[in-house]
């Protein structure tokens, strides 16, 4: 026995070598593949950290504060980032489209709102990073996610009629009932 190994002494340690390199690449794909899981399924799709990010900074900038003036806990604000995310599944299986006239409008809308006179690009970027703390781009694909949940809604309240905001309820909650939600909890996941 000891003859083979001095003989194939250097098989030997090439196939221990490649045994630990297979080893370590394998827990090391194990490990990234488990924290970069994505935080939960909406109607059976994964739905990327990124896109639940932008919908949370969505939520946040867009949710009104309590009566007091503060936002609203975190649990609400996660609450209403999943509803969000079920809405503008729903939004993009309807094929519902908002054209870039109508982002303009809505940040033109948002500009009268805050009482702002924006002239430049640049005073433009720096108004969306001081009062939104975001970049120009990802807001406005927020805003245009927003409109498309709007526009949702408002399709939704013009098929029920009358009744619009009871039914509108009950659709909703058979729309939550349908996503059929999981949310992914574990040690890596913090927001």
């Amino acid at each position: 026995m000891l003859r083979f190994f001095r003989k194939n002494t250097k098989t030997i340690v090439w196939v221990v070598v490649i045994a630990f390199v297979a080893w370590g690449g394998y827990a090391v794909s194990v490990q990234f593949e488990a924290s970069n899981r994505a935080p939960g399924r909406v109607f059976g799709k994964e739905i990327s950290y990124r896109d639940y990010l932008s919908a949370f900074q969505g939520v946040q900038i867009f949710t009104p504060k309590t009566e007091d003036g503060t936002p609203p806990d975190q649990d609400k604000l996660e609450a209403r980032t999943w509803q969000f995310l079920i809405l503008l599944e729903e939004a993009k299986h309807r094929k519902i489209q908002v054209k870039d006239e109508e982002v303009r409008e809505e940040i033109t809308r948002l500009l009268a709102e805050n009482k702002e006179l924006l002239f430049t690009p640049e005073q433009y970027g720096r108004w969306v990073q001081a009062v939104f703390h975001e970049q120009p781009t990802e807001f406005e694909a927020q805003l245009r996610d927003r409109l498309r949940v709007q526009k949702l809604l408002d399709q939704v309240k013009k098929e029920l009629g009358a009744e619009g905001e009871k039914k509108l309820q009950n659709w909703m909650f058979e729309l939550i009932g349908k996503a059929k939600i999981e949310i992914y909890k574990g040690p890596s996941r913090s927001l």
